[in-house]
């Protein structure tokens, strides 16, 4: 392969995602308590002030003026089309009977994640719940607490969730008034699997990804590591390739693969989709042509498998290492 590092050195690609990690505890709820969501919607459930860029898919950082760079959340029809999966899963896969609640499905969510936003940027438990309940006041939007730190974000312990969940209630059934409604989803189920819906999506899960990997855990199947977890990060790697030994810095957005390959001779931009599971395809685009690499994890940080491409004249052998 013709030297390109003149050619190629243009195309790299940084993923300014923003990254937040979460506790990899088991998420399983213990004894199932009373108090799902409904299944009923109204509009009057979400104000206005719910809107924010957050809400509406803004990038990493974004934020009103002056704010603090925060961890981005995904728009909310997502986390609503998860919720209305969970409450499928827990009626149809899960037989249960419905209970009572004063929050709708829709409040559940959108005022979950609000807490939850409020909880990654850096704001404790009681001034996440006060800023919480004054946008529902009408108060608007409160500023985040801080900006989060450089890598792992962990998402706080499931009991500050729990209750939150358990002051939404009694908000929606003593102050707005609402009438009770039924859910096949209990408070401790919905809070617990929204949050672990919303981790995987802060750290680089699309939606399908997410939604698959808590139903995989609500049916026992294990807690799969998040998407950044996965497989971004800084690789070394050796081969019989006579380019090598080569680097390849992966970031995962959603489900694409973005990042940079360097070896010997050559600078790349990494390509593929990945979606989980043990097999993963990686191409490299050197602008006129490309290799692909094969592979299949041994392990969390190491991958092997085999580099393909019509340039190279052959098939050959590969392992690559995370480094820590």
């Amino acid at each position: 392969m013709s030297y390109r590092s003149l050619l190629c050195v243009s195309v790299v690609f940084a993923c300014g995602l923003a990254a937040a990690c979460g506790r990899e505890e088991s998420a399983t709820p213990g004894a199932t308590l009373t108090g799902p969501s409904t299944a009923a919607r109204d509009p009057g459930d979400a104000p206005e002030a719910v809107r924010a860029p957050w809400l509406a898919g803004a990038p990493p950082g974004a934020g009103r003026a002056g704010e603090p760079s925060v961890v981005a959340f995904p728009p909310r029809n997502e986390p609503v089309a998860f919720r209305d999966e969970l409450e499928r899963k827990y009626r149809d896969g899960l037989r249960r009977s419905p209970s009572s609640t004063y929050v709708d499905l829709e409040g559940d969510i959108v005022w979950t994640q609000e807490y939850l936003r409020y909880r990654v940027n850096q704001c404790d438990h009681a001034s996440a719940v006060q800023k919480v309940l004054d946008q529902i006041d009408g108060r608007g939007i409160a500023p985040v607490c801080g900006s989060p730190p450089p890598g792992a974000i962990p998402f706080p312990p499931r009991n500050e969730p729990y209750a939150f969940r358990e002051e939404l209630e009694r908000k929606y059934r003593d102050g707005l008034r609402r009438a009770a409604t039924s859910s096949f989803v209990d408070i401790e189920g919905s809070i617990v699997w929204t949050q672990e819906y919303l981790r995987y999506r802060v750290n680089r899960c699309g939606h399908e990804a997410a939604t698959r990997k808590v139903l995989d855990q609500i049916d026992g199947r294990g807690i799969a590591p998040t998407c950044m977890d996965a497989l971004s990060g800084f690789w070394n790697g050796t081969s019989t390739y006579f380019n090598s030994p080569f680097t390849m810095d992966i970031w995962l957005n959603g489900t694409s693969l973005v990042g940079r390959y360097v070896d010997r001779h050559d600078i790349g931009s990494i390509g593929g989709t990945y979606t989980g599971g043990s097999k993963i395809v990686i191409d490299v685009n050197f602008g006129d042509t490309g290799i692909r690499f094969d592979g299949e994890f041994d392990g969390p940080d190491r991958i092997r498998g085999v580099i393909r491409g019509t340039v190279i004249g052959g098939v050959y052998p590969f392992e690559m290492t995370r480094l820590p």
